[in-house]
């Protein structure tokens, strides 16, 4: 009678009399550090559970030999412990032995398949008790064949509060959420944030539990931690907390007053050091943009060539006329190179001098520069900055010499006022022309489809052009023209209607009621266009105008005040229309702008975690944080909902830009309008009204 397969039959098995089975289903190799667990296992502890082998003929001695349909592994580390003369060749290793009447494939298939692991809760729990009964780091992860860095993590696992273990077994949490926890050995600090998260009604993420754990501290990445250093900060007395479980080992500084203490500190030193060099110099950790722009600015002058520079170029220079001067019948590619390299020698000598700039004496006299930190952690200097009540008492746009003192002033401008406001929106030429065409068509497809808004607009221009003097470039009796303004830039790539969608839309013009332009020679076509529908006339007129729209960004510094006006009245959502992505936008803009925009929208937070990143990884960052759609992995709710309603700079209306609608009279009842470029207000007459002025920066000596 066969025996029931529910019937273990034991048995031991000297090592070298066991083999593995062909029938053993398990091939796909495991990891080495899976091994070395199991072989560590098997050494310290010996063999927990047997093997499942079949009698499979006789060795060379007579005794029967047995092929192993289960365990496959641990037949692998015992034959490994044997080679190296850990346990003998003939090592006893206890077997159950299946039943004839199974098949061998089926056998191994359960026995790799019914076998349940340990949960991972049970694991931190079991190897936090092993740990504090006295067993040291490196005595376990020996022990047990793991890296003493797991140990560790699984030590810092085991001071997790309990209720939010069991937690993680009710699978209310994911690993990752729960090591986060484990930054603070705090029970009380961990349960109130648990509590606080596991309240909101949804699935806690590791980031929440994160920035709510770390709220008070700052980042060791960031740039005035960089900046101050690890070391002095130490020395001062700082403490740490660090993330064991990240791969970048994170770390947070606790006490982020004595931080900035020792930054102001390094600061004013950098201070002292250039006070001599300036008028005033005032340290600073942080600084924005909108600081700076209270300013007037004094700009570096190039250092006149020297001597030798004069005649390299001119030697330089004559050539090239000799050269050009060949006939050309006698041109040759050897002339032509040389030419190339006489031009590129001139522009070299050129760059090398523009490069040495230097402010003068009468310029320092009333500027002075802010000393602060880089987003890098780096030192920087902010010179040339001119308090409003130091800008000298002339035209601040001439530069022109004071006649009674025959002293030359300052010139307080910029040599290109349209450089400047690309620059300070942080846009170069070609992503200026790219965004003021995304911005046109999305005008333009609102423009059309509001008659009142439209009429306005040309009846504005029309009686501009009727009744101003010198409006027009020419006189004219009448001279009324229209014409189609380009929906896109001459030079694009073919991504450009998709980052453009409102110009597609445009093309489409089958809602338009065109019949009457059947014959549009003939006299009867006015009529036609005449008996046409109210609304249908209305939509005509409303879509030319639109189409004759000329492009613009608010910040521009010839922004047409009407143009944005009209914007304002279209009460246009940019935001949810423009979705700016790594490709059409990030990638264009300087690194340090990126990083101001996300701290603006996305947090400080964010901003400084992804401040050393490359360029490149930080435009893919922001395109996906400023993604529409599920809350993306890292960003904040708030800071998701602020990056949905920001728009690109110069896009909503009057950004830059000085509404119309706040200009005063003045004393001889005309007016004066302010052209803001991103804050630097230019008069359009003389000089603008001075800025109110920080009250760090008013007793400035």
């Amino acid at each position: 009678m066969a025996t029931p397969a529910s019937v273990a039959v034991m048995l031991t098995v000297p090592l070298a009399h066991l083999f593995l089975a062909p029938e053993n289903v398990r091939t796909t190799p495991p990891s080495k550090s899976a091994d070395a667990e199991l072989k560590a296992s098997v050494y310290n502890h010996g063999l927990l559970e047997n093997l499942v082998v079949r009698e499979a003929g006789s060795a060379k001695d007579g005794n029967p030999r047995f092929a192993v349909l289960a365990g496959g592994r641990r037949l692998s580390v015992l034959t490994e412990l044997a080679a190296e003369d850990k346990i003998p060749a003939d090592h006893p290793i206890p077997c159950i032995v299946a039943s004839s009447d199974t098949p061998a494939e089926e056998i191994s298939l359960a026995e790799n398949t019914v076998r349940l692991p340990m949960h991972p809760a049970d694991q931190v729990t079991a190897f936090s008790k092993l740990l504090n009964s006295g067993a040291g780091v490196s005595e376990v992860a020996t022990r047990f064949g793991v890296s003493q860095r797991l140990v560790k993590q699984r030590m810092r696992l085991g001071n997790i509060a309990p209720e939010i273990i069991q937690a993680y077994r009710d699978e209310r949490l994911d690993m990752e959420t729960l090591q986060a926890f484990s930054l603070t050995t705090d029970h009380a600090r961990q349960m109130a944030v648990w509590e606080q998260l596991s309240g909101m009604g949804y699935r806690a993420n590791s980031y929440q539990v994160e920035r709510l754990l770390t709220a008070e501290r700052v980042p060791s990445s960031a740039g005035v931690a960089t900046f101050v250093g690890v070391n002095p900060y130490k020395a001062a007395g700082g403490t740490f907390l660090r993330d064991l479980f990240s791969t970048n080992s994170n770390t947070w500084l606790d006490n982020p007053d004595l931080l900035n203490e020792l930054a102001m500190k390094k600061l004013t030193g950098e201070a002292d050091r250039l006070a001599g060099d300036w008028s005033w110099v005032v340290p600073m950790i942080e600084v924005d943009w909108q600081t700076t722009a209270e300013f007037g600015h004094v700009h570096p002058v190039p250092d006149a060539p020297t001597d030798d520079e004069q005649a390299a170029m001119a030697s330089h220079q004559q050539r090239m006329i000799e050269i050009e001067a060949i006939a050309e019948e006698d041109w040759t590619d050897e002339l032509a190179e040389e030419l190339a390299i006489n031009h590129a020698e001139i522009a070299r000598i050129e760059d090398e001098i523009a490069q040495r700039t230097s402010y003068s004496d009468e310029d320092r006299a009333i500027a002075g520069c802010i000393v602060t930190i880089a987003r890098d952690g780096s030192l920087r200097v902010i010179p040339g900055l001119v308090r409003p009540e130091d800008i000298p008492e002339q035209d601040i746009t001439s530069g022109a010499a004071n006649d009674s003192e025959h002293v030359a002033l300052p010139a307080i401008r910029d040599i290109d006022p349209r450089a400047r406001a690309r620059k300070t929106s942080g846009m170069g030429i070609g992503l200026a022309d790219d965004m003021r065409a995304i911005r046109t068509a999305i005008v333009k497809k609102h423009l059309q489809e509001d008659f009142n808004a439209a009429f306005d607009l040309l009846a504005f221009q029309l009686a501009r052009s009727v009744f101003t003097d010198g409006y027009n470039y020419r006189p004219r009796a009448l001279d009324i023209s229209a014409s189609a303004t380009p929906d896109q830039p001459r030079v694009n790539d073919e991504h450009f209607p998709v980052w453009n969608p409102a110009s597609v839309e445009l093309e489409d013009v089958s809602h338009l009621p065109f019949d009457w332009m059947a014959q549009p020679d003939s006299p009867t076509c006015f009529e036609a266009f005449r008996a046409l529908p109210e609304d249908d006339r209305k939509t005509l007129f409303a879509a030319a105008v639109a189409r004759t729209l000329k492009g613009q960004l608010a910040f521009e510094y010839d922004a047409l005040p009407e143009f944005e006006a009209t914007v304002a009245r279209l009460d246009i959502d940019f935001a949810s229309q423009v979705r700016p992505t790594a490709d059409m936008f990030w990638s264009r803009i300087n690194k340090s702008q990126v990083l101001d925009i996300a701290g603006d929208t996305l947090g400080t937070d964010w901003a400084n975690n992804h401040a050393k990143q490359k360029k490149t990884e930080l435009a893919e960052a922001m395109e996906t944080a400023f993604a529409a759609g599920t809350l993306p992995i890292g960003v904040s709710a708030g800071g998701h909902a602020a990056a949905l309603g920001w728009a690109p700079p110069g896009f909503v209306a009057f950004d830059g830009a000085t509404d119309p609608s706040t200009e005063t009279p003045d004393e001889n009842g005309s007016t004066t309008t302010l052209h803001a470029v991103n804050g630097d207000a230019a008069a359009n007459d003389d000089i603008a009204p001075e800025p109110e002025v920080p009250e760090f920066l008013r007793n400035v000596s």
